[in-house]
């Protein structure tokens, strides 16, 4: 597998913040949604590809992890102050 580069197109936002450091939390918690178990291959993370981007919002059910369009998440860090418009 090849590595690809991390980054924060929102570094400031406050629940960028506060999940920076808990990605094995996140991993975990959604492998336990999973049932206990997940397989990821090498052709899962090729075919994630490089245009897309993982978001995290905080809403007042829980945490919502999504993955978007670079385009989106670009688009969502604007809305939440992470980019000039």
């Amino acid at each position: 597998m090849s590595e690809r580069e991390v980054n924060e197109i929102n570094p400031n936002h406050a629940v960028t913040r506060a999940v920076h450091d808990q990605w094995h939390k996140i991993a975990a918690l959604l492998v336990q949604k999973l049932g206990g178990s997940a397989l990821i291959t090498s052709a899962d993370v090729m075919a994630l590809g490089m245009d897309k981007a993982v978001t995290v919002q905080e809403l007042s059910d829980g945490i919502h992890v999504r993955i978007v369009s670079l385009a989106e998440a670009e688009k969502l860090a604007r809305q939440h102050g992470g980019l000039p418009e």
